[in-house]
C-alpha cells in the first residue's frame, strides 16, 4: 500500500503542476518510464507467464490485452470529441481505469520474482506525466482551479483502490480459476505495461520530430 500511496502522491503532484511543467520535460519523463515498463514486462513478467502457458498462448494473450486497451482508449477518445459528452468525463474515466490497474499491478508484482524496485520507478515516471497531462487539460476546460485539481485527484486515487481490492480479488480468482489465475493476471499486467510503454513513447517521438 505504501508504494501505491507514493504513486498516487506523485500523480497528484503532476496534476497540480500541470500549469507549470513544460510539456517537453514531461515527454522525456514519460519516455523513460515507458522504456522501464517495457523492460519489466519483457525481461521479468513474460518469462513467468511462458513458464506456465508457453510462448504461443502468451503472445496471443498479450496481443489481446494490448488490442483491448487500445480499442478502449480509442473509444474514450472518440467519446471525448462528442459535443454531447465533452472531453472531461472520458478523460477522467480513462485515467481512473489506468490508475486502478497501476495500483493492482504494484500490489500483485510485490509477491512475484520481479525486481520490485524497477516497477515503482517505471510507474512513477509514467504517473507524473499522466498527472501533468490530466491537470493541463482540466485547467483549460474548467474555470475553477480547485475543482480541476479535485476532479484529477479523484481519478488518480483509483491507484489506491486498485491496491486495496487486489488481495481479495486475487483470493477469489485463485479459488474460482485455480492455477490459471496467476498467469492470466500477469498477462493483463504485462500487456498493460506494453500498451502504456507505447503510449508514453509516442509523445516523445512526436516531440523529437
Amino acid at each position: 500500500m505504501a508504494l501505491a500511496a507514493l504513486l498516487t502522491g506523485l500523480a497528484l503532484l503532476g496534476v497540480a503542476g500541470g500549469v507549470l511543467l513544460h510539456r517537453g520535460i514531461s515527454s522525456y519523463l514519460a519516455a523513460a518510464g515507458g522504456l522501464l515498463l517495457f523492460a519489466v514486462a519483457f525481461i521479468w513478467i513474460v518469462p513467468e507467464i511462458t513458464a506456465v502457458w508457453g510462448w504461443p498462448q502468451t503472445i496471443l494473450g498479450l496481443a489481446l490485452v494490448v488490442v483491448l486497451m487500445a480499442v478502449s482508449d480509442g473509444a474514450l477518445i472518440r467519446l471525448g470529441h462528442s459535443p454531447r459528452h465533452g472531453v472531461i468525463a472520458p478523460l477522467l474515466l480513462a485515467t481512473a481505469l489506468h490508475s486502478l490497474l497501476d495500483g493492482w499491478s504494484i500490489r500483485t508484482l510485490a509477491s512475484q520474482p520481479v525486481p520490485i524496485a524497477l516497477v515503482p520507478i517505471g510507474l512513477s515516471l509514467h504517473k507524473i506525466p499522466e498527472g501533468f497531462a490530466l491537470g493541463w487539460v482540466l485547467r483549460r476546460s474548467i474555470s475553477s482551479h480547485l475543482r480541476a485539481i479535485s476532479l484529477g485527484a479523484v481519478a488518480e486515487v483509483f491507484t489506491l483502490v486498485g491496491a486495496l481490492i487486489e488481495p481479495a480479488a486475487d483470493r477469489f480468482g485463485l479459488a474460482r480459476f485455480g492455477a490459471s489465475w496467476t498467469p492470466a493476471v500477469l498477462c493483463v499486467i504485462a500487456g498493460a505495461f506494453l500498451f502504456l510503454g507505447c503510449h508514453a513513447l509516442l509523445p516523445y517521438f512526436k516531440h523529437e520530430h
